[in-house]
């Protein structure tokens, strides 16, 4: 009896100690998430929804009902539209590039990929203000060619969107280009080597073999990368210095939640229009998550 309880207790101690390790691991990120994630937003749903120390639902319909949600929301769709395709293009075709061809130049690309991404926010938008004043931007030949006379005309109507689509695959293509490189290297060998022997082209590897191994990877990238231009925010208020009265305040969606938050002081309309934008978020996530089977697993048994 002692030496058929003895290897049980020797596998309720490992089963112990990999439930340890994972609450070591996950706890901190779980009450960080409750205290700065969860809680503002149940705070910030119980703001949207009380008026005068009373439940109402008039900061939602003031928001819905205002005009300039349209065109924010406009502004935003037609960016999404544009720099989300070109993003995820500019990422795929150079990480693939650079795991189809290594080379002593590899790290070297990578670096150069990078280097445009370690200048974000507040400094990015800067810098690109500069870079379109025919004054200032060394590439003012080229902007005077296409009769851009001032900054005021690159950041006027569409214009805008252009520059911020340019300003948005700068900044965050060569992070990611970095990290899916990463998963690249990661697939196994033998598999690769096998597509090769079948006689599988580069392209033919690439899309039907690669890319479904990191789809992972491709659509927490998506993921990310919508979350991150929905709310976009610090680079039109920055440019909009640059061509002052061309580019509303209320451009983005995020942009007219904190107007309301700031100049006109009411909570729970930027309570109920952030709550708004998080809603968007998460339907988008869970779309890209459930198309793309992010989660799914497969056991050996299971083939």
């Amino acid at each position: 009896m002692a030496s058929v309880a003895r290897p049980v207790a020797a596998r309720r101690r490992r089963r112990l100690s990999r439930t340890a390790a994972v609450w070591i691991l996950v706890g901190p990120y779980t009450v960080f998430l409750a205290v700065f994630g969860l809680a503002p937003a149940g705070y910030a749903l119980w703001t949207s929804f009380v008026e005068d120390g009373s439940l109402s639902g008039s900061h939602w319909t003031a928001v819905f009902h205002d005009y300039r949600l349209a065109d924010a929301t406009a502004h935003v769709t037609t960016y999404l539209l544009l720099w989300l395709p070109i993003l995820l293009l500019t990422v795929l075709s150079l990480a693939f590039t650079l795991h189809a061809r290594p080379g002593r130049t590899t790290s070297v690309l990578q670096l150069v990929y990078y280097l445009p991404g370690a200048v974000t926010g507040s400094a990015a938008a800067l810098l690109w203000l500069f870079m379109v004043s025919p004054d200032s931007s060394p590439f003012s030949p080229l902007l005077k060619l296409m009769d851009v006379t001032s900054a005021t005309d690159a950041l006027s109507g569409t214009s805008l969107i252009a520059v911020l689509t340019v300003m948005g695959v700068a900044v965050h293509a060569g992070g990611w280009i970095v990290v899916l490189y990463g998963a690249l290297n990661a697939l196994p060998k033998d598999v690769l080597e096998a597509a090769q022997v079948d006689g599988a082209s580069a392209w033919r590897t690439m899309w039907h073999v690669k890319l479904p191994m990191v789809r992972t990877y491709v659509a927490f990238v998506l993921i990310s990368s919508f979350a991150a231009g929905s709310q976009v925010f610090v680079e039109p208020t920055v440019l909009s210095t640059g061509a002052p009265g061309q580019i509303s305040p209320t451009w983005s969606v995020n942009q007219l939640a904190y107007v309301y938050a700031t100049q006109d002081g009411d909570f729970g309309k930027a309570a109920a229009l952030s709550l708004a934008m998080l809603g968007v978020g998460v339907l988008a996530a869970w779309i890209v998550i459930t198309r793309t089977r992010m989660y799914a697993t497969h056991s050996p048994d299971s083939r």
